[in-house]
C-alpha cells in the first residue's frame, strides 16, 4: 500500500477526522485520523498503522474469513500468520501488567506474575478483549478491516450491517480515483519529449531506428512490449469496464513529484497482477526516465524478468540511457542469462560485466525474447483487461 491508496480508501469509507500528525517510518509527517476507539495513519513505507482497541470479535471474523491472510492484515503488526487470540488483551490484564512494572520485584517474580495475569485473562470471556495494533499492507485489506469494524458497531447498536457487502463498490471507487490521478495513458514518447535533459537523446534514437528496416522492426517489438505492460497506452485494444477487469486483476498505483532529489510532476508507478497469481507487470514514470517490467514465474524456482527502461542513474556511463534487460534465474532455471543491452550506446553485456558493441546475434536474441515477453505479459494484462468480443448467435 502507498499513501495515495491509503488516502483514497479513507475518503471512500467516509473517515476524515485528521486532528494531529505523527512521524512515519522514514521521518515523513503523516496525518492521524481518529475514528471510534482507534487511530489510523499511513506508516510512511508500505503499510497502514491501526492503534487502539480493535474488538477481538472483529479480529476473529477477519482471521476466519481470509485463510492464509492474502491481504496482509497483520495482527499486532507482526507476521501474516499471527492468531488474534494469542495477541489479545483486556483492560484488567493491561492494568495488572502496569502494576507489576511499578513494583520493585525480581525479574523472575515479574515474569511469574505476568504469566499468572495472562492465564487469568485467558479464562475470562472474550467480550471485552481487543487487539491493540494492526499493520495492513494492502488497500483491499484496509477496506476489509474498516468495513468489518463499521458493521461491528452497527451490530452492537442493533442497526443493519451494510458495509462489508460494499467492499467491491468501495474498491472500484478507490481504484478509479487512483487511476485518474496516476493517468497511465501518458505515452513514453510524450513523457520523454518533455524531458529537458534526456528527451532529445531518446527521441534521436527512435528517429534513427525508424530509418533502418531492421531497427524499425526492433523498435516495433519494443513498443508492443510497452503497450502490453501498460495497456492504458495500447490503442489497438478496447479495455473492458474498470468494474469488470478489477474482478480479474489487482492494480496498485501511486503518483509522486520527487525522486532522489529531482522534481517533476506526474511521476508514477503501477503494478498489475492477476488475482491469486505471482506473475506481475510494473510501469514507472520517473523524473528522467521510464521503466516497463515483466516479472514471470515460468516454473517452480524458475523465473524471468524483462525490462525496457531509460535511466540516468549509475556509476558508469554504460548504466545510463535506454536499455533492454533479459534475466533468467532461479535454482531450476534451464538457462542462466543476464544481459543488458544499452540501445542508446549500442553496447551489451552482463549487469556487472564489461559492455562491448552489441552483436547481431545479441540483438536477434533480445528481439526474440521481447516477442516471448509480449506473449507472457498478455496473459496478465490484455487477456484480463481487454473487452471481450460478444459472439452473435444465428437464429
Amino acid at each position: 500500500m502507498n499513501r495515495l491508496e491509503f488516502d483514497e480508501v479513507l475518503k471512500a469509507v467516509g473517515i476524515n477526522n485528521h486532528l494531529v500528525n505523527t512521524t512515519g517510518r522514514y521521518g515523513t509527517s503523516e496525518k492521524v485520523h481518529f475514528w471510534q476507539d482507534i487511530a489510523i495513519y499511513f506508516g510512511g513505507s508500505y503499510y497502514t498503522v491501526i492503534n487502539g482497541k480493535i474488538p477481538l470479535e472483529v479480529a476473529n471474523i477477519i482471521y476466519e474469513k481470509y485463510p492464509n491472510n492474502p491481504y496482509e492484515i497483520r495482527v499486532a503488526g507482526g507476521a501474516s500468520d499471527y492468531i488474534p487470540i494469542e495477541h489479545a488483551i483486556d483492560d484488567q490484564y493491561k492494568k495488572e501488567i502496569q502494576e507489576h512494572v511499578e513494583q520493585h520485584i525480581s525479574t523472575d517474580e515479574f515474569l511469574a506474575r505476568c504469566k499468572k495475569s495472562r492465564r487469568n485473562m485467558l479464562r475470562r470471556k472474550n467480550d471485552n478483549k481487543y487487539i491493540e495494533t494492526y499493520h495492513i499492507d494492502s488497500k483491499e485489506g484496509l477496506i476489509i478491516f474498516l468495513t468489518e469494524m463499521k458493521d461491528y458497531y452497527s451490530r452492537k447498536q442493533g442497526l443493519s450491517e451494510n458495509e462489508v457487502q460494499r467492499h467491491g463498490e468501495i474498491l472500484l471507487t478507490v481504484s478509479s480515483e487512483i487511476l485518474k490521478k496516476v493517468n497511465p495513458g501518458i505515452t513514453t514518447y510524450d513523457w520523454m519529449a518533455k524531458d529537458e535533459q534526456y528527451g532529445e537523446s531518446y527521441l534521436n534514437t527512435i528517429e534513427k531506428d525508424n530509418k533502418i528496416f531492421l531497427c524499425y522492426a526492433f523498435r516495433e517489438v519494443i513498443d508492443q512490449f510497452d503497450r502490453t505492460i501498460n495497456p492504458y497506452i495500447n490503442e489497438d485494444i478496447e479495455l473492458d469496464s474498470t468494474s469488470n477487469y478489477l474482478q480479474r486483476v489487482d492494480i496498485s498505483a501511486n503518483t509522486y513529484n520527487e525522486e532522489d532529489g529531482k522534481y517533476r510532476k506526474n511521476c508514477c508507478n503501477m503494478t498489475i497482477q492477476v488475482k491469486g497469481e505471482e506473475n506481475k507487470v510494473k510501469y514507472f514514470r520517473s523524473p528522467n526516465g521510464f521503466s516497463y517490467q515483466l516479472m514471470y514465474t515460468l516454473a517452480p524456482d524458475e523465473y524471468l524478468t524483462v525490462l525496457h527502461y531509460f535511466s540516468d542513474k549509475g556509476n558508469n556511463e554504460t548504466d545510463k540511457g535506454e536499455h533492454i534487460y533479459i534475466n533468467y534465474f532461479g535454482d531450476n532455471s534451464k538457462q542462466k542469462i543476464d544481459l543488458r543491452y544499452n540501445i542508446t550506446l549500442g553496447l551489451a553485456g552482463e549487469t556487472y560485466g564489461e559492455k562491448t558493441p552489441v552483436t547481431l546475434e545479441q540483438r536477434t536474441f533480445v528481439y526474440d525474447e521481447l516477442v516471448k515477453a509480449v506473449e507472457l505479459a498478455s496473459t496478465i494484462t490484455i487477456d484480463n483487461m481487454k473487452k471481450k468480443d460478444i459472439q452473435k448467435k444465428l437464429v
